[in-house]
């Protein structure tokens, strides 16, 4: 039988002794879908067992990322549903979700760059790691995607396979907390303040220079003010270095471009993202 969101929060109310109602559905979210419940709970599941595990890690990595002021919401349950789906319970955060990104000026880019700060050195040992999945993807060939975004990708795709072909033997930063998916309309704003980070479902270890080089094709693709994409190419590779932010950006382009291309979505704004991040490590 299939799970809908009332019925999984039917569950969560017995199994929790609790008396969530079902508001509203947020906008957003790829691992998972977002609802607002009564109380001022925010519900996020999925029904793929496959992403539990994941979903359990990254609690462990909210609880860190969250004791050194890193702002994503607090967890309040996580758990899997009798049928294996992965669920969990966040607070809901004060603001608004970004979707004007032209408010993204130099001033809110500076604040967001310091967050990102707060993600050194948070996951220490195994994990998920982002580091090594960038550099997997783009030099080994790991789940074939590479390969499999190359009859679209064309030049763009050349070119990022030539910034990073020198990084064979590289040796990447692996102990950063890395989100996995920062984007600017993950960001809650309140008063011109970030009061949110969301849908981090995702999170690993890595470096945070996977983060901060989403962040700058995120702010070319989706209109963020001028200069605030060269900000977090520059902050990627004082937190990274060259090889970090090379395969990492190639790699979060295959990722991104085959998941639009799957949905039949427009490519444009993510090759337009993608290729003024390659440019401006070109010219660097």
């Amino acid at each position: 039988m299939t799970e809908s969101t009332a019925s999984v929060v039917a569950e969560l109310n017995v199994a929790l002794g609790t008396d969530y109602r079902l508001v509203r559905q947020l906008a957003g979210g790829f691992q998972s879908g977002a609802f607002e419940l009564s109380g001022g709970v925010v519900l996020k599941w999925t029904d793929n067992p496959g992403w539990a595990p994941r979903v359990q890690q990254a609690a462990e990595l909210v609880q860190r990322a969250r004791a050194v002021g890193y702002p994503t919401p607090q967890w309040l349950a996580v758990g899997t549903t009798a049928a294996g789906s992965p669920y969990q319970l966040q607070a809901f955060v004060p603001g608004t979700p970004v979707r004007d990104y032209s408010v993204v000026d130099t001033a809110l880019a500076r604040e967001l760059i310091a967050i990102c700060e707060l993600q050194r050195d948070l996951v220490p040992g195994d994990g998920v790691s982002w580091s090594g999945w960038s550099r997997g993807v783009v030099l080994e060939g790991w789940d074939g995607v590479w390969e499999r975004v190359r009859p679209y990708g064309g030049e763009l795709l050349r070119r990022y396979a030539e910034l990073c072909a020198p990084y064979r033997s590289a040796s990447l930063p692996e102990d950063d907390f890395v989100h996995g998916d920062l984007n600017l309309g993950n960001l809650i704003i309140d008063n011109g303040q970030i009061t949110g980070i969301v849908d981090i479902e995702a999170a690993g270890g890595g470096s945070r220079a996977y983060d901060l080089v989403c962040l700058a094709a995120s702010a070319a693709r989706d209109g963020a003010q001028p200069g605030v994409d060269e900000l977090f190419v520059e902050a990627a590779l004082r937190a990274g270095g060259r090889a970090s932010v090379a395969l990492s950006a190639a790699a979060a382009y295959v990722s991104i471009a085959e998941f639009v291309h799957d949905r039949s979505a427009a490519p444009e704004p993510i090759e337009y993202g993608a290729r003024r991040v390659l440019e401006l490590l070109e010219a660097g």
